[in-house]
């Protein structure tokens, strides 16, 4: 019967063990063996058996266990005694280390006892304690060893005392039943999610997560890892905790790999996301999950707690920004100043361009840098370069985005610059100023920036570079130069999947080239002016101050000039005017007026030439040319394509290459035209069949070039 209630009892405890799942529940089962002490020694001999126990362990120190078990020893003459047991007691416990549970039970109960003897049985009382240990294998599995003593209280006041020594197994049911690990995360701070920036986040926190270790016992090899369904590929590892004992907590930040579809997101959203927790306890694998949520904004969302977040949003491979940039990079091409810094004349050719495109410098009221930048907090909403493109209007911070991606799209450097309430930008001119007034420059490492108010693109680029220079002036102390480069480093940029379908219309060429040539132009003027004032209202000076134009492509002042210096030289160089704006009759009427008076000039002959070849008078170009070999062969070995057809070296292109080859006619010109020509092979193919005298004066200084209406 006994044992029967107590099968019954084992199987009740164990099906409840999931209700006690939270908690401590275990069950022990141990074979005994029984050892009569005191007065019982002299009459009974040591005996065995199991005992089964449930415990229940709502603190982590004190517990209730209750349990039963069956047990026999036998008196000398081999009379046996069973004895049934039922007992309850509380238990304390003591876990010095992680595999190790030291504990203490006392317990009373009711035994029923069997004399084999002459059937005589009775239900008595009985008391005891026990000290043992459990060595823990597992979370779910311990090896329990107990020492135990027992009276069991007979009639008229005797007694049977025992010791047991239990060897068996401790299963811990908590474990066996519980559905998740004991571990738990706490979101202690959140971080807002910027889509632009979505590669920082591998390097940066989207929050701070408290993980707290509510097992027994020490876990190790805590790997935690973030998954965000739609907008990450795979779980991202973001921290390992080698060890982190019992009770014990961490702060750590999570960071998060996401993927380019978060460009795509255009409205806020709360994104559901799950971190994933996998750690080790006493040798055994266990993972969670919990569950946080993500503020996630709209792809063009930012804050200005860090003016170079904004870099992201700067890409050189742009589609509207590339297209943009390399319509005009052919135009500027074609109309460069060989003086100029080819940096400069991009930023000015794309400056105005803009402006012929019909860019407008538009204020936001919802989102303006002088009133977000002074909050960290706050959210601005910034354009993308393409998106720019096809407003055709943005705030301080939209044009300054646009106007360095174009430029990055050419490989030219830029970076931002902010000083208070406002941010524009600057460009790379390298290591050296190229003549351009150092005061209007930026110093910052090893390179000098010119920086351009990009907001007033109505002004021209003149205008733009010097309001730049003053606010950064103004500033002082307070402005900051950020090149996009460094800020790429830390805030990678980004383009839009959709920007490819935004194709944006080109500004209309011949009155972009006007817009150029206009800008260029008085940009040239400004750099120059300190020269031109010390060479103005010197008549000797005259032919240098029209070179010093020319050079610079200001072709209506150096025509001036060169009338008012009236000599060969200046006659060469209004020649040149002509030949670089492609009205070769003109120049070759000015070359014409020097070589009748000069017939040895070489500059006047291969200016001749030059002209016919362009006009695409070739034979006469090419008699031309064979004065020239005759007198300076090592010039005419600059420009053998004159003389052959299958020769290019030499042969300009475009106005810009037949600016940026001029030699302009001076006391110097013809010793850098030979110094030029040093270690250039000669060749003399001159076309058969053309007579130079074609091209030469007679006996009677009579000019015999004949203008040749109909091929010039």
């Amino acid at each position: 019967m006994a044992g029967k209630s107590l099968l019954v009892c084992a199987v009740l405890l164990l099906i409840s063990g999931p209700v006690f799942s939270e908690q401590d529940f275990s069950l022990r089962i141990a074979p005994l063996a029984v050892i009569p002490i005191g007065d019982a020694a002299g009459y009974f001999v040591p005996g065995f058996g199991m005992e089964a126990a449930a415990e229940w362990a709502p603190l982590s120190f004190l517990g209730l266990r209750i349990g039963g078990g069956y047990s026999q020893i036998a008196v000398e003459t081999g009379t046996a005694f069973s004895f049934f047991t039922g007992k309850l007691g509380p238990v304390f416990r003591w876990r010095p280390l992680d595999r190790l549970s030291l504990w203490a039970e006392g317990n009373a109960g009711m035994f029923q006892y069997q004399n084999g003897g002459n059937d005589d049985s009775d239900t008595l009382l009985s008391f005891g304690g026990g000290l043992g240990a459990d060595i823990h294998l597992s979370p779910l599995l311990a090896l329990s060893v107990s020492g135990a003593y027992t009276r069991y209280n007979l009639y008229n006041n005797r007694s049977i005392d025992t010791m047991g020594i239990n060897l068996g197994v401790r299963l811990s049911l908590s474990e066996l039943f519980k559905k998740d690990a004991a571990i738990r995360g706490e979101v202690k701070e959140q971080y807002p999610v910027f889509p632009v920036s979505y590669a920082w986040y591998e390097e940066n926190p989207v929050a701070m997560l408290r993980v707290v270790n509510n097992e027994k016992t020490a876990i190790t090899n805590v790997n935690l890892s973030l998954y965000q369904e739609q907008f990450m590929s795979r779980p991202s590892s973001f921290a390992v905790i080698p060890r982190l004992g019992a009770g014990e907590s961490m702060d750590m930040p999570v960071t998060a790999l996401f993927n380019e579809s978060m460009l795509s997101l255009t409205e806020n959203m709360s994104a559901n996301a799950q971190v994933l927790i996998n750690y080790r306890q006493l040798g055994s694998g266990k993972e969670t999950a919990i569950t946080m949520t993500l503020p996630v904004f709209h792809r063009n969302a930012m804050s200005w707690d860090d003016d170079r977040r904004a870099a992201s949003f700067v890409s050189a491979r742009d589609p509207a920004a590339q297209s943009f940039a390399r319509y005009v990079e052919t135009v500027v091409q074609t109309r460069k100043r060989p003086v100029l810094p080819l940096n400069v004349q991009y930023a000015l050719g794309l400056f105005e361009a803009l402006n012929v495109y019909g860019m407008n410098y538009v204020i936001d009221p919802a989102s303006s840098y002088v009133e977000l930048s002074e909050s960290a907090s706050s959210l601005d909403s910034l354009n993308y370069p393409y998106q720019t493109l096809f407003y055709r209007g943005g705030d301080c911070d939209d044009l300054s985005i646009l106007f360095c991606s174009l430029l990055e799209a050419l490989g030219i450097d830029t970076a931002f610059i902010t000083i208070p309430g406002h941010i524009y930008m600057a460009f790379s001119l390298g290591q050296d100023t190229a003549g351009i007034p150092e005061s209007d420059l930026i110093r910052h490492g090893d390179q000098w920036w010119m920086p351009v108010e990009i907001t007033v693109t109505n002004k021209g680029f003149l205008r733009s570079w010097r309001i730049g220079a003053q606010e950064w002036r103004d500033a002082g102390e307070e402005g900051r130069l950020y090149p996009m480069k460094e800020s790429w480093a830390v805030y990678p940029p980004v383009s839009v999947p959709d920007a490819v379908r935004r194709a944006p219309a080109m500004p209309e060429e011949t009155v972009f080239i006007t817009a150029l040539e206009e800008s260029l132009n008085r940009v040239g003027e400004f750099i120059i002016r300190d020269r031109v004032q010390e060479l103005e209202g010197e008549q000797a000076r005259y032919n240098e101050l029209g070179i010093l134009y020319g050079r610079y492509g200001i072709f209506d002042k150096a025509a001036a000039a060169f009338t008012k210096a009236g000599h060969s030289d200046a006659a060469i160089n209004l020649g040149h005017l002509a030949f670089i704006e492609g009205r070769y009759q003109d120049a070759i009427l000015c070359y014409e007026q020097v070589v009748l008076n000069l017939s040895d000039d070489t500059q006047g002959w291969l200016g001749i030439a030059r002209s016919l070849y362009g006009a695409g008078d070739f034979p006469r170009a090419g008699a031309a040319y064979s004065d020239v070999v005759r007198l300076n062969p090592a010039l005419a070995g600059l420009y053998p394509y004159l003389g052959s057809y299958r020769e290019w070296q030499g042969r300009p292109r475009s106005y810009a290459d037949r600016l940026g080859s001029t030699v302009w006619a001076n006391s110097a010109a013809l010793k850098e035209l030979e110094s030029r020509a040093e270690d250039t092979p000669i060749r003399d193919e001159t076309r058969e069949g053309t007579p130079s005298d074609h091209i030469r004066k007679n006996e009677n200084s009579e000019t015999i070039i004949r203008k040749a209406d109909s091929q010039i």
